[in-house]
């Protein structure tokens, strides 16, 4: 069976225009993307626009015992599908992705020669089924004269600390460029482990911490259910960047305060999988082997740098290795992100330049 993409009323809702700013009524956007068939259970999700092109997200489900992180499930053909508006009457561009349990099911589609500083809406399908609707928008052209951009800043979203009221709210304003996550998008912990003043809101899953590629990869998915970060993914394109909840507490290049070798083994396997599950889980523009920090335009008026504060830095200073706070040596960017850094501020035209760190 299809889906119907949106009903009348949310139609007409989503057509409202003032002064010509297309709004986008939280409600209209929930009711198709986070309500989305079984096959579409994690929601779908967008990011790192730029001025042609945006970066598409799902996770499909092809049969029921396909689920994240269990390794199994058939290889599936997933369409994607771009349009000018939520009816899909004026489809801009068409594509498919094969994705399958080398890759948790996930798909990611990097869509290019749209428009600069446009709405578009689009869906994914898998055999006839659709996911729900979404919203995304693309950056302005480089050599834009943009008066304002308004984003929304988000981080450390913790399952078992509470609900998501502020993914909500967000939501619902309906009049943002795009969401800016600097980081703790989900927690490792295990169940009880780091709730809030002791109280554990809601159990994460698994029940134990996050070692290995199937743990975080279920923990990824298990985020993706909430049904306020649903509805914030499908109402703006994101801009994302990790932190150390994303792997384990206070990581850095070569361990984390919460990594123990002698029982969760190498932190260079962890750390790996961790990076996998993330890249696939995450609608973030970055190559399996290469670095996530990036630069991402908007007009002439911003250049917004994000980085990665995690996988190069130094051992935080404590007890056993106090006098290391005193060596040259130590870093946070490390090395090559730091001239990264400085050779893009340097050479940079924008009124603003940004810098998306924790």
């Amino acid at each position: 069976m299809t889906t119907s993409p949106l009903d009348r009323r949310s139609f007409l809702r989503l057509s409202a225009a003032a002064g010509g700013v297309l709004l986008v009524p939280a409600a209209a956007v929930r009711a198709s993307a986070a309500t989305g068939p079984p096959e579409f259970a994690h929601g779908v999700a967008s990011g790192d626009p730029l001025p042609d092109g945006i970066l598409l997200w799902t996770r499909v489900t092809p049969e029921p015992g396909a689920v994240p992180g269990s390794g199994v499930g058939p290889s599936s053909e997933v369409t994607w599908e771009v349009a000018a508006d939520p009816g899909f009457a004026a489809i801009v561009a068409t594509g498919s992705v094969h994705t399958g349990p080398e890759r948790d099911h996930t798909v990611k589609a990097d869509v290019r020669g749209l428009r600069p500083a446009t709405v578009y809406w689009y869906r994914f399908g898998l055999g006839g089924v659709y996911s729900g609707v979404a919203r995304t928008k693309t950056a302005p052209a480089e050599s834009a004269d943009v008066a304002g951009l308004r984003f929304g800043v988000v981080s450390c979203s913790n399952w078992q600390g509470g609900y998501f009221g502020a993914y909500r709210h967000l939501a619902a304003r309906g009049d943002l460029d795009a969401i800016v996550h600097l980081g703790d998008y989900l927690y490792e912990y295990g169940v009880g482990e780091f709730g809030a003043r002791g109280v554990t809101v809601r159990p994460h899953d698994p029940a134990t911490e996050a070692v290995h590629l199937a743990g975080y990869r279920r923990r990824h998915a298990q985020y993706k259910t909430d049904p306020d970060l649903q509805d914030l993914h499908a109402a703006y394109p994101w801009i994302v960047t990790w932190d150390d909840h994303e792997s384990a507490n206070d990581a850095w290049s070569g361990g984390a305060q919460n990594h123990q070798p002698d029982t969760e083994g190498r932190w260079a396997d962890r750390i790996a999988a961790a990076r996998q599950a993330y890249l696939e889980w995450m609608p973030i523009r970055a190559a399996e082997d290469g670095p996530i920090y990036r630069r991402l335009r908007f007009g002439s008026l911003a250049e917004l740098s994000m980085l990665d504060l995690r996988s190069y830095r130094s051992q935080q200073v404590g007890a056993t290795n106090g006098s290391a706070v005193d060596d040259p040596k130590r870093t946070i960017a490390g090395p090559a992100q730091l001239g990264w850094l400085k050779d893009g501020l340097a050479a940079s035209r924008s009124r603003w330049n940004l810098v998306g760190n924790r």
